[in-house]
């Protein structure tokens, strides 16, 4: 009874600070978010940090409370907890003691790793630790990665999982860690190393940022296939990210216990294993060149003996043929050893730790302000055929990415196809081309292209739509390039303005692939009509809520717009920007349509009963966030909150009183 009423009280506590709102709280007690995702970072031996991290982290087994956000399931620290950590040097005299204390704790998806490759440290969620500087205003998360084994060991989820209902809608709240199973965070730094860099990560003031230091754990730690399911459920619908490459030089730091006595880690000496890769090469080399005359002299006896070939000449060709590529292989082996320590040998020597440290105050989110609409943006530059080719840099962050709703098209560059070259309009068709198909069949395959089924999520503020069979919904091509549709989302009202109105609704196509550089987007803003929208009308009446989901059978994306019936688009803005969620440093080519498309006022409506406006926060729609479920009593809406908090607190009072008092 008595870890029942824990529970409620946590519960209680969280509604209150969601009543009270938590903008309030946003710049006077700054939270930092889990950043990034990366590609995890490679070791270099020989660069090794001058300090220690000594970490105090002992067992907790109150219950905590968890939220679900687009992203993630975050779980927020209590102030009871002892959770912390120092980085100190063996020199007090040279470096300082920096201090951070655990916020969060917050579980994600790992990066979305191109088909065909794979992590150095292969995972399948990763559990961020997300840390504020104690006299500073800059963070540090640690981020450790998470594998499935038959038998884990050290299960860091099973106490914050085992016996939690976890939350199944964004916004939702749920307590965790309600078993017996106590909460032993020290043995993400225990025997292991980290590998450290420097990054900045969004806050919750004004969404500025901040500096933080990654710390990315060198092993993963084990949970079972069931925990594993069940996070992976939660966050089915949380938004794909591209990996983000991590720094060339990070380096490897040692953790060690709070008074415990550590030897101070030495740097590996890679010139010896530099000067055997060096002598491997040299020898294959040798036998390359052997391999090479070898096979010069079978293709002299093949092509010397007309058309008549013998038999063991035949054999000597392709054995040589084998040799060579071998040969070849252990060259380009080795070749990639030599340069791979070179590098790391000249990064140790060049390297000074916390050289990448962006400067104190550079990224505090108390001096951020509120980007103008029409301040931010960047000249676009003229697209040509080279851009699309050779990328558009995503992790260049010179400059600030513009999201949708920061854009007012009037101030970017306004293409029209037909006063310049032919190429600078935009295509669309329902399949992409078939190499060798004759232009009769293609056109009747093209015709009798069958609607596919459509998975809609309603991720809060948009609706993300994505074919069931995960196929492109269509096929856009610009500069010659066919670029398949990976998603399409719709928001109400309309993301970007022109001269500083807003259309009644906005939907986007994204062409997302595994080389971010290259990501292009489509919008077309639409308007109020007495017609339906027959694309969106198969949609159906009853669009999902918040957090929820529901797949129907869709109908011809051509019947989406004017322009793609007709299959071109002329006519458009164009700038560099970013999605309206993603990171400042995602950079993507946005085409929005001059021409406008249409909606009814009853689909308009239907969209307005379940979407809040574009980026906006959860306060500022309280009843956008789904209801929250206590443990054995009714549900509480947000809506009714206000007028409805006393009576929780005479009930909560009531139930501590029948378990405290005699």
């Amino acid at each position: 009874m008595f870890r029942e009423t824990q529970v409620k009280r946590l519960l209680l506590l969280a509604v209150l600070s969601v009543s009270r709102g938590l903008s309030d709280a946003g710049c006077d007690a700054i939270m930092g978010s889990s950043g990034q995702t990366y590609r995890w970072a490679l070791q270099n031996p020989q660069l090794v940090a001058p300090v220690l991290l000594k970490y105090d982290f002992l067992e907790y087994k109150s219950p905590l409370m968890s939220t679900l956000t687009d992203n993630a399931l975050v779980i927020q620290a209590p102030a009871d907890i002892t959770a912390n950590f120092v980085l100190t040097s063996p020199d007090s005299n040279t470096t300082a003691e920096q201090k951070y204390r655990l916020q969060s704790i917050q579980l994600r998806k790992p990066a979305l790793v191109a088909e065909g490759t794979k992590q150095e440290l292969s995972h399948e969620l990763e559990v961020v630790l997300v840390h504020r500087e104690g006299t500073g205003s800059r963070f540090a998360n640690v981020i450790v990665p998470i594998e499935v084994s038959a038998e884990p060991s050290l299960d860091l989820l099973a106490p914050l999982l085992d016996q939690a209902e976890l939350p199944s809608e964004v916004g939702e709240l749920q307590p965790v860690l309600v078993s017996m199973l106590p909460l032993k965070l020290a043995n993400v730094f225990a025997n292991v190393s980290f590998q450290h860099f420097w990054a900045e990560v969004k806050t919750s003031c004004n969404g500025g940022s901040a500096g933080a230091r990654i710390f990315m754990r060198n092993q993963t730690i084990a949970t079972s296939k069931s925990r594993l399911q069940r996070v992976l459920n939660m966050l089915q619908y949380a938004p794909e990210q591209l990996p983000t490459l991590p720094p060339t030089q990070t380096w490897l730091v040692q953790p060690c216990p709070r008074g415990g006595s550590c030897a101070f880690p030495t740097p590996t000496n890679l010139t010896p294993q530099l000067l055997e890769a060096q002598a491997a090469l040299a020898n294959d080399s040798t036998k390359l060149q052997t391999a090479k005359q070898a096979m010069d002299e079978s293709l002299l006896a093949l092509t010397g003996n007309g058309t008549e070939i013998a038999n063991d000449v035949y054999t000597t060709a392709v054995r040589s043929r084998d040799h060579l590529r071998n040969a070849q292989a252990a060259v380009d082996g080795a070749s990639r050893t030599v340069e791979t320590l070179q590098a790391q040998i000249d990064s140790a020597a060049s390297a000074v730790w916390d050289s990448d440290a962006p400067p104190v105050g550079s990224g505090d989110s108390r001096t951020t302000t509120s980007t103008s609409t029409t301040t931010a943006i960047s000249p676009a530059v003229s697209a040509k055929p080279s851009m699309l080719a050779t990328g558009i840099s995503v992790h260049d962050c010179s400059m600030q990415a513009a999201s949708p709703v920061e854009v007012d098209l009037a101030k970017t560059e306004h293409v029209d196809a037909g006063s310049g070259e032919s190429s600078e309009a935009l295509l669309f068709w329902r399949l992409s081309a078939t190499p060798g198909l004759p232009p009769a069949e293609a056109a009747a395959a093209e015709s009798a292209a069958v609607a596919p089924e459509l998975h809609v999520a309603n991720l809060g503020d948009r609706l993300r739509i994505t074919p069931v069979d995960q196929k492109p919904l269509m096929v856009l091509l610009v500069h010659g390039l066919e670029l398949p549709i990976s998603f399409v989302e719709v928001s109400v009202p309309g993301q970007h303005a022109l001269a500083g109105k807003r259309s009644a609704a906005e939907i986007q196509l994204v062409h997302m692939p595994s080389d971010a550089s290259k990501a292009v987007a489509v919008a077309m803003q639409m308007d109020t009509s007495q017609d339906e929208n027959a694309w969106f009308q198969h949609l159906g009446d009853s669009l999902p809520r918040a957090g929820m989901t529901k797949e129907v059978q869709g109908a011809d994306p051509m019947m989406m717009h004017p322009a793609f019936g007709r299959g071109v688009a002329g006519h458009f803005f164009r700038y560099d920007g970013r999605l309206l969620q993603d990171s400042s440093c995602a950079r993507i080519r946005w085409h929005v349509l001059e021409e406008r498309g249409h909606l009814s006022s009853s689909q308009l409506q239907a969209l307005r009963q379940v979407l809040r406006p574009p980026g906006s926060a959860f306060e500022t729609d309280p009843s956008a966030l789904s209801p929250m479920l206590l443990r054995g009593q009714s549900r509480v809406s947000l809506a009714t909150l206000h007028t409805g908090t006393q009576a929780v607190l005479a009930q909560v009072a009531s139930d501590a009183a029948s378990d405290f008092c005699p």
